[in-house]
């Protein structure tokens, strides 16, 4: 980040578990590089802006809340002495980072209520990478009054409250990790890595939002997380808001150091502008709260400055956004040690610092004193009923049940609530459209389906110039999405040519980052569009697989709202990246995308220009439109469709059928019917674009009944697919129909891992999708299933003269180094063609 230090007034207290060693050159050159908010932290201890008592209190209640979750399972408040069958049998939960994340969530919602009389203050939202820490962010949230908002069987009670504890990592309560049943969450946390490219997404375009992410210092390690970093470099404070990163440096992961926990403070000011350190005593307690305050409210007044000059037309060059590295103890205020092993402070209060506590004495022991640490019997007000407590409840927070001193730092404005912000959950705004018939073409005219739907985006963007955008690695050009410059640019705020001029268009060499960004982006309300080459957009597999997850979670969750869906587009398929090699030859991604909750996935394989710019989504290259626009319209409306002009008789009482599904492989149906059809053989050539009609009836919603599936495949006759990808992803969507490859006359060819450097046409046939293999195998099955069928005379003559073309077309290319003119035609029929 570009970056201006770290607070020299921190005189971090950690014990000999967690300290880093101390760097070895000059205090004074560490002190050059480093903001010193020592006079706002004295300004704050001499006046009385900071409300320190509420802070403290805040977390102490958080805090006690994330233990009990994780352990209580009876006696929740601790109402009565604590009982070893109060104790969970099976404790789940992460307690190590929980202590940080309540403070940043104090220190949080304290800024916004010191500004909360300004008028103008930002919409908040709060992003955390450990997702682990699910039980801190749930009790912030049940003292906000945002659980019992969507959640209204917790209500604020005792009863509510014991309830709400026990249901943690329960079935039919909340899970261990974030997910789409958390109210402002809006990333899944599971796989690490992704917080801090979904922050700065869901504040591009919303000028009124600040995201603070919390950054674990495990997740920090991770590649995306790195790439991450340089987001801001995107991020054009005229038009968007702001993000606050806080790099939690806790010092440990699951069972070692983490890098950032071994940095001294000259190493990790590379990454940042101001620290926290927080220890175990009661003076330190204070003094890290001042410096949280000071650092929160400083990198708060810089954002500012910074938007203030874009939006006044005064940009500054290169800003330097603020960055928070906060450092506190692993499972800080929790136990110290057990069997003479340190827990607070170590890799072991990870997890459950005392996992036999239900059964070993000692553990028990351990784990009462330190819930009794917290005061409980101070904290709530355990007397109060349901009644009482609604009625003193005047701003829906936790008032009655939960100190008052401990919610004054909460926003009065419900509004204002991190879990209760709009764009969290009911943001979306519909995409407006052109009418796509307006930038189809005749049949008759040679079109990229790239460049077709290039100038549909480019008519998308005109009309959405706040609320969509496309995210791409450095590909809009080759892509043939060009048409979009027409109307916009790139925004990447560093070079000095797109600078503090807006943009659409965002490319960056980091596929991880995008789509971080989108998902930020789309579920704060927004459309997106990811146009990638085909071979590379696996990197981010199991980030669309954990995003589907949380996506599922969010239309089974009752109160969260529309959101758009990510739209890919895969270009420069395999069958196209003769050029570049077999590196660049991967479909893998279909059969993710397969795999994911059928109702929620759509796969197509436009074939032509006209049926890309009907469905805008799988679009690969194509220099041919076979169907027109009326035409390209019902087809994408079914799914697939028998192409009755290059079929016998418009398909009726077909010998075999031929199915096409992508662009070149379509061709190659085309051509392979043709020939065919001029050796006698009935044919009914059959599209698909949209990929999951294909399986079982009553999984997916867009699948074929078994009548329509006959309809179109026949009962009896021989079926030939030749698909885009792998043959294994047809086959498992066909293995429940009686269509099943393995007892059945369905033959499926695909991609098959044979490629190099070579021709396109060497491509098709180096993985048996030809014209010459498909009308072989063809005439085959036909003999084989209609022993009196004519052909069946002439059978062996045919197949050796395909071969033949087969090697003459290897010898060809092997001596002049491109394929002959006839691989890009189709023959004539003849006048006696079936």
């Amino acid at each position: 980040m570009a970056t201006t230090g770290l607070a020299s007034s921190q005189a971090g207290k950690f014990d000999s578990v967690t300290a880093p060693k101390a760097s070895s050159l000059p205090a004074e050159l560490v002190n050059q590089l480093l903001v010193n908010l020592d006079d706002k932290i004295d300004q704050l201890k001499k006046g009385d802006s900071l409300d320190l008592e509420g802070l403290l209190a805040y977390q102490r209640v958080a805090n006690y809340l994330s233990a009990a979750q994780i352990f209580l399972r009876n006696n929740g408040l601790l109402t009565r002495k604590l009982e070893q069958e109060d104790v969970r049998k099976r404790l789940l939960g992460h307690w190590g980072t929980c202590p940080g994340l309540n403070f940043a969530y104090a220190h949080t919602n304290n800024l916004i209520t010191t500004h909360e009389t300004d008028g103008d203050v930002a919409d908040f939202m709060f992003l955390t990478g450990p997702g682990h820490g699910a039980p801190a962010l749930l009790s912030t949230l049940f003292m906000e009054g945002a659980i019992t908002r969507f959640y209204p069987e917790y209500p604020m009670s005792r009863e509510g409250l014991e309830s709400f504890i026990r249901a943690f990592s329960a079935p039919g309560g909340f899970p261990s990790h974030v997910n789409a049943e958390t109210p402002g969450a809006i990333h899944e946390g599971g796989e690490l890595g992704y917080c801090l490219a979904v922050a700065y997404g869901s504040v591009m375009d919303k000028p009124d939002h600040i995201c603070v992410a919390v950054i674990g210092d495990g997740e920090s390690e991770t590649g995306p997380t790195a790439t991450a970093w340089h987001a801001h470099k995107y991020l054009d404070p005229a038009e968007s808001g702001a993000v606050i990163p806080i790099l939690h440096v806790n010092g440990f992961k699951i069972g070692e150091r983490t890098i950032a926990g071994t940095m001294d403070d000259l190493e990790v000011v590379e990454y940042g502008d101001t620290t926290a350190t927080g220890g175990s005593d009661k003076d330190h307690d204070i003094a890290v709260n001042y410096d949280m305050a000071a650092s929160l409210e400083w990198a708060y007044q810089e954002i500012r400055k910074i938007q203030t000059a874009a939006r006044s037309g005064k940009p500054l060059v290169k800003p330097r956004w603020p960055i928070i590295i906060m450092r506190t103890p692993k499972g800080w205020t929790g136990p110290r040690k057990s069997n003479e092993n340190p827990i607070e402070g170590s890799w072991r209060a990870h997890q459950v610092p005392l996992p036999a506590a239900a059964k070993d004495d000692k553990e028990f022991e351990l784990l009462e004193k330190w819930l009794t640490s917290y005061g409980p019997d101070e904290l709530f007000d355990t007397e109060v009923d349901s009644g009482a407590s609604k009625a003193h409840n005047s701003h829906n927070k936790a008032d009655g049940i939960i100190t008052s001193k401990a919610l004054r730092i909460i926003p009065k404005d419900q509004q204002k609530r991190m879990g209760m912000v709009d764009a969290t959950y009911r943001g979306f705004k519909p995409l407006e459209v052109p009418d796509w018939k307006d930038f189809t073409h005749s049949t008759d005219k040679e079109v990229s389906n790239m460049k077709a739907v290039g100038a549909y985006v480019a008519k998308i963007i005109e009309l959405n110039s706040d609320s969509f955008r496309i995210f791409s690695p450095d590909e809009i050009t080759s892509n043939k999405l060009d048409d979009a410059f027409k109307v916009t640019h790139r925004n990447f705020q560093w070079d000095p040519e797109t600078a503090n001029n807006g943009g659409r268009v965002i490319e960056m060499l980091s596929e991880h980052t995008l789509q971080g960004w989108m998902q930020g982006y789309t579920l704060t309300g927004r459309h997106a569009l990811f146009p990638s080459y085909e071979s590379f957009l696996g990197i981010v597999q199991t980030m669309i697989e954990q995003y589907a997850k949380f996506v599922k979670m969010a239309l089974d969750t009752n109160w969260r709202g529309d959101v758009a869906g990510l739209t890919y587009i895969e270009t420069s398929t395999l069958w196209r990246q003769e050029h570049n090699g077999y590196s660049h030859q991967n479909p893998g991604l279909i059969g993710s995308f397969i795999s994911l909750p059928r109702h929620l996935a759509r796969i197509y394989f436009p074939a032509d220009a006209n049926t890309s710019v009907g469905t805008i989504d799988h679009c690969l290259r194509s220099k041919n439109s076979w169907l027109n626009a009326e035409e390209a319209d019902r087809h994408c409306i079914a799914g697939a469709s028998v192409w009755e002009k290059y079929s016998s008789d418009g398909g009726f009482n077909p010998d075999v059928v031929l199915v096409g599904c992508g662009v070149e492989v379509t061709f190659e149906v085309i051509a392979a019917a043709a020939i065919l059809r001029n050796n006698g053989v009935r044919v009914r050539v059959v599209n698909i674009n949209d990929l999951l009609i294909l399986g079982p009836t009553g999984v997916h919603p867009h699948a074929l009944s078994q009548e329509a599936f006959d309809s179109l495949f026949t009962a009896d006759k021989p079926v030939i697919v030749n698909f885009h990808g792998y043959p294994k992803d047809i086959a498992s969507l066909l293995f429940s129909r009686s269509a099943h490859v393995g007892r059945s006359r369905f033959d499926i060819f695909g991609y098959i891992e044979e490629g190099t450097t070579t021709t396109p046409w060497s491509m098709l046939r180096l993985n048996n999708t030809s014209r010459y293999t498909l009308a072989d195998i063809a005439v085959q099955r036909i003999s084989k299933d209609q022993p009196n069928h004519r052909i069946g005379l002439k059978a062996h003559e045919l197949s050796s003269f395909w071969k033949h073309q087969l090697v003459l077309h290897d010898k060809y290319t092997k001596e002049h180094g491109e394929d002959p003119a006839w691989c890009g035609e189709i023959a004539e029929l003849d006048k006696n063609a079936a």
